[in-house]
Formats: C-alpha cells, sequence, structure tokens
C-alpha cells in the first residue's frame, strides 16, 4: 500500500492566482494614489531649440556642439541656415545634408566648439 503525503492535483497552484490578484490591486492602488494626482504649477517653457523656437541670428551663429547636440531637427536646420546666411555658399546650397554632417562632425569636436567652425573648419 501507498501512503500519499501530498493532495492529489496540480503541486503550487493554489494560492497562485490569490497572489497576482492581490499584486495587480496593489499597483493598481498605488498607481491611483499617487500617480498624476497634483498638477504642476507654472508655465510650461520649451528650451530654446526644441519645437521650432528660434534662438535668435546672432546666437545662431554661436551655437555650440552641446547645444546643437540637444536641439530637434527644426533648430538645427535654424543654426545651419544661419550659418549658410553668414556666407557660406557651400552650406547655403543643401542646408537639410548640413544637419546631418553637423551633428556627425559636433561627435568628433569638443562640445564647446562653435557649429560653424566644426562645418567650416575654422575657416570663415
Amino acid at each position: 500500500m501507498v501512503r500519499r503525503t501530498k493532495p492529489v492535483g496540480r503541486p503550487g497552484r493554489t494560492g497562485r492566482s490569490g497572489r497576482r490578484a492581490a499584486g495587480l490591486l496593489a499597483v493598481a492602488v498605488a498607481l491611483a494614489a499617487g500617480g498624476c494626482s497634483r498638477a504642476v504649477d507654472g508655465t510650461p517653457v520649451a528650451t530654446p531649440g526644441q519645437a521650432g523656437i528660434a534662438i535668435g541670428g546672432a546666437d545662431l551663429l554661436e551655437t555650440t556642439c552641446r547645444e546643437y547636440a540637444a536641439m530637434g531637427t527644426v533648430a538645427r536646420r535654424e543654426v545651419i541656415v544661419a550659418i549658410g546666411e553668414d556666407g557660406n555658399q557651400l552650406v547655403a546650397g543643401n542646408p537639410d545634408l548640413w544637419v546631418g554632417v553637423g551633428a556627425a562632425l559636433c561627435t568628433f569636436a569638443a562640445p564647446s566648439a562653435p557649429v560653424r567652425d566644426v562645418l567650416t573648419g575654422g575657416f570663415r
């Protein structure tokens, strides 16, 4: 005669769904209680160079690689167009191409280097 010490069935299944439900309930309560329950005071302000906000004509020419790397595509194009309008005919001919070239060259240049100097090799 064989004596069984465990109940017949699938071992370890009892209680697993109860723990899962309790865990999901705990997550739901935490999200509902603390998630986005309070409003942030103040007026949202975009960083210059993001969301199409121009920095300014003279400031665009002095944009550093650190600032350029943090900008969006629209703001980067504004910097490149300003460099082209400053007299660089090669950049002025195809500013969309130079947006990517500027980003690539700035990865090798010092973060404090002006984008204008990086693109032109320091010649104006």
